[in-house]
């Protein structure tokens, strides 16, 4: 059987849905076009940790039919957790999975297995991160004795200097239209990349300035922040419920069906 590759942050992997094995959009597809479903999504992903998503499926994953990118906010980050000396070529086995949604304790109500945690070469000390947790982390849990969840375990030892330093920074200095340059660079050597390899794929995204870098045909039009205003979860993350994922599902069928494919 074919694989169909998923690549993205928490929405992409169902952060919103009650049911992690039926009711997300990769689910939705796999079950539909009868295909192996291999999902490397993660919450609080950056678009460069889900262009290095791409790279790992391409080095590691043989058969892809299809793949499908969803292009996260322009308001995150990246760095080495405190006391890791990094050497080499950054990889998706660098990204840490096993402390974010739905895979670290506390991070979600429904927890899930960690895709790369059978990879040996995965030591998981590059953190991803949303600047708007930074800020949650920072105001009301660093310092709160009551606070008890592990929710925000990764950053525990990352030292109160250092996050304070990366509030200041986005507060002060970061820009998400300067990052969403970057970002959009990210996105499009992905594209490229599967372009060069033969492999069908969709960028899941509401930004109009891919149009011209990215092909039409590989560019589903998805508003992820509209979903969730829309149609809410239940639970309180600020994501969709199931119904968002049906109408994604749905708009992915469509562009397929008007691919050819």
């Amino acid at each position: 059987m074919n694989n169909l590759v998923i690549c993205g942050d928490s929405f992409n992997i169902g952060i919103g849905c009650h049911n992690l094995e039926k009711e997300p959009y990769g689910n939705l597809l796999s079950s539909k076009l009868n295909k192996n479903l291999i999902n490397l999504a993660k919450g609080s992903s950056s678009n460069f940790s889900i262009s290095l998503q791409v790279k790992y499926a391409l080095e590691n994953i043989s058969n892809i039919d299809l793949m499908c990118i969803g292009v996260t906010t322009y308001n995150r980050t990246e760095w080495f957790a405190e006391g890791y000396d990094f050497k080499g070529e950054i990889k998706n086995t660098d990204v840490n999975y096993h402390q974010y949604p739905p895979y670290g304790k506390d991070s979600y109500k429904y927890i899930i297995s960690n895709p790369m945690q059978n990879d040996k070469n995965y030591n998981g000390k590059l953190l991803t991160e949303n600047f708007n947790s930074v800020i949650d982390y920072v105001d009301n849990c660093m310092n709160n004795p009551n606070w008890q969840s592990n929710y925000y375990a990764r950053f525990d030892s990352e030292g109160s200097d250092k996050m304070k330093l990366l509030k200041d920074y986005y507060l002060n200095i970061f820009d998400d239209q300067i990052q969403r340059q970057y970002d959009m660079g990210c996105m499009v050597m992905s594209h490229i990349l599967l372009k060069n390899k033969g492999i069908r794929h969709l960028f899941l995204t509401h930004d109009r300035g891919f149009n011209g870098y990215i092909d039409n045909n590989n560019i589903v039009d998805v508003d992820f922040m509209k979903l969730s205003h829309e149609y809410p979860d239940d639970m309180g993350t600020m994501h969709t419920s199931y119904i968002g994922h049906e109408i994604v599902y749905n708009s992915i069928i469509e562009k397929i069906e008007k691919n050819g494919w």
